[in-house]
């Protein structure tokens, strides 16, 4: 997963973590992985049910 902030830097990571680091940033964007159908919708969904900065309390649904 790549996920990208509003200033165009980016990082990877997997779906949990990608997840984690989207609910923090202020208009982000994501794209998937080749190969990881549906991938960006499902960091986007984990998100939603994120507190912004949930480093040390996010658990892997």
């Amino acid at each position: 997963m790549r996920v990208i902030d509003q200033h165009g830097s980016e990082a990877t990571g997997c779906v949990h973590h990608a997840a984690v680091l989207y609910a923090s940033l202020v208009r982000p964007r994501v794209y998937p992985s080749p190969g990881h159908t549906g991938a960006a919708i499902e960091v986007y969904r984990r998100a939603q049910m994120l507190q912004p900065f949930a480093f040390q309390t996010a658990t892997a649904a």
